[in-house]
């Protein structure tokens, strides 16, 4: 056997050696290391930036979480105060205490409106329940299907969250007299309301509660 026979052999058994430990010595299939290694090679051989590494989050001061949109900046303001509050969760109560509110409101039931608003609104509404009561009249409100609940701003003042919402909603009511006379409203028609109301609460408060504290056209 010549030279160049015994370093090709030489050279084979190599080769066969490091096959075997790539198979063998290590664990089968590929590691997560191995696909995140291959990503990293693709994206520098594409010219792409490389990913940035995650950064550990701090048990200490933990990162707000980040929203998107106009009212971005007080909802990350709320959030860090109450950690609890998440705007999803929030803008589907504000939809169902909506459709709560007008209901009661037109039923004049007080004691469902009392833990859904603030004084002051609370005053207002029940002077004007007064004043049907006094005249005699009764309120048929329906909601028809409420089109729109979207959270449109957003802040945190000496830990009162104010939330503002953009409701529309199609309604159909009537109001009527003592006789059972329609004196205004029809149930046959409905219309598209739109309202922007504002919901407000004490993030150090253990009441969990948003009540309504105010009611803008929108």
């Amino acid at each position: 056997m010549d030279i160049l026979q015994i370093l090709f052999f030489a050279g084979l058994a190599v080769f066969l050696a490091v096959r075997l430990y790539s198979a063998l010595g290590k664990p089968q299939g590929r590691t997560h290391e191995d696909h995140m290694r291959e990503e990293r090679e693709r994206a520098a051989a594409a010219g792409a930036p490389a990913e940035p590494r995650p950064v550990a989050a701090s048990d200490d001061a933990p990162a707000s979480p980040a929203f998107a949109g106009p009212a971005a900046e007080g909802l990350s303001a709320i959030a860090a105060a109450d950690r609890d509050f998440d705007p999803d969760g929030f803008a589907s109560g504000a939809r169902q205490a909506y459709e709560m509110i007008v209901g009661a409101y037109a039923r004049g039931d007080r004691a469902a409106l009392e833990p859904l608003l603030t004084e002051r609104v609370k005053t207002a509404y029940d002077s004007a329940i007064a004043q049907r009561e006094e005249a005699g009249q009764t309120v048929t409100t329906e909601i028809e299907r409420v089109k729109r609940a979207e959270i449109v701003e957003a802040s945190l003042n000496d830990n009162r969250a104010k939330v503002r919402v953009a409701f529309s909603a199609e309604i159909a009511s009537e109001t009527r007299d003592s006789e059972g006379q329609v004196v205004s409203g029809d149930l046959n028609q409905l219309k598209t309301v739109d309202e922007i109301w504002s919901f407000e609460r004490d993030v150090t408060s253990g009441n969990p509660n948003w009540r309504l504290a105010s009611v803008k056209p929108a």
